[in-house]
């Protein structure tokens, strides 16, 4: 752990899932998120946001906690927002991503939401496919989060900091499946998304938008 690591965790940790905004209407169907193993196995198909070769190495990665398996295996969300993954496909670093980050919505929970639910879950506290990473399945493991970077919208790393990248993307994991209904609303770019979102899911979920989660 960084020597410089504020031990403190936040109370009510939100945690983040992003897609394109084209699955919505198979998330609804299928009543929630899925993990990308089902998913494959079920033959839904999906608008991908992520590199193919990362979303290759996620299905090899073992977890060594909570219900273990490989990160397939479990429904993915950040700690943050503005993440930079976000980034890669804004600026168009993500070679099978031909939209715009205006198309990507956020459905938003909490660490909180989840473990009331009795769901099986874990967290790592950087980049899940990279080898410095560690997993933790217990409350008591949520002070390994950098929780002053993951709450800062600087992230790229410096020369006193080289590893700053790779905390920021510490994920939360939920095993196999997270219900529609553990969704507390969906933020998204504009005025615009929102009524799409809208006409989409009616009024089961609040959609705001949050231009400020976005670059």
């Amino acid at each position: 752990m960084n020597a410089l690591m504020n031990k403190k965790v936040p109370q009510n940790i939100p945690i983040y899932h992003i897609t394109h905004l084209s699955n919505l209407p198979r998330i609804m169907e299928h009543k929630g998120l899925w993990c990308d193993t089902e998913r494959i196995s079920q033959g839904w198909p999906s608008e991908g946001i992520a590199h193919e070769e990362l979303k290759k190495r996620r299905l090899k990665t073992p977890v060594p906690v909570s219900a273990k398996g490989v990160l397939g295996n479990y429904v993915p969300f950040y700690f943050c927002n503005r993440s930079p993954m976000l980034f890669s496909l804004k600026q168009g670093f993500v070679e099978s991503y031909v939209g715009s980050q205006e198309d990507i919505i956020y459905l938003v929970s909490s660490v909180n939401q989840v473990i009331t639910k009795g769901s099986q879950w874990c967290f790592s506290d950087g980049h899940p496919v990279d080898a410095l990473t560690s997993f933790y399945d217990s409350e008591d493991n949520l002070d390994q989060i950098d929780w002053p970077v993951i709450s800062s919208w600087s992230w790229k790393n410096t020369e006193t900091d080289i590893d700053k990248k790779r905390r920021k993307q510490a994920e939360f994991l939920v095993y196999k499946s997270f219900p529609l209904e553990w969704v507390e609303k969906i933020g998204v770019y504009s005025l615009a998304k929102k009524t799409s979102v809208e006409a989409i899911l009616g009024k089961r979920l609040p959609v705001v938008v949050e231009r400020k989660w976005y670059y």
